[in-house]
């Protein structure tokens, strides 16, 4: 992640507002989309290798939201073109 997850620069004054609305929604999703896909691989792996349904559901859970607060983490970062 790191300096891959962050934003954008600054659009040019031209850009209309509703392109970036849309590529915040779509960027969103995409992270939404890794995190539900991690949160089923783990519990997948933990209910492949005997753990209970709760146990797993719940580091599951986690293993999303850890993805997703990792990913927002990522994004405050100062871009390339941002100040040092």
């Amino acid at each position: 992640m790191g300096r891959h997850a962050t934003p954008d620069p600054e659009p040019a004054p031209d850009q209309p507002t509703g392109n970036r609305l849309v590529r915040h929604v779509v960027l969103w999703l995409g992270r939404i989309g890794l995190g539900l896909v991690v949160g089923a691989g783990t519990l997948g792996v933990l209910r492949w290798a005997g753990t209970s349904w709760t146990a797993s559901l719940w580091i599951g859970a986690t293993a999303a939201v850890v993805v997703l607060v990792a990913a927002w983490l990522a994004s405050t970062v100062p871009g390339h073109d941002g100040p040092r």
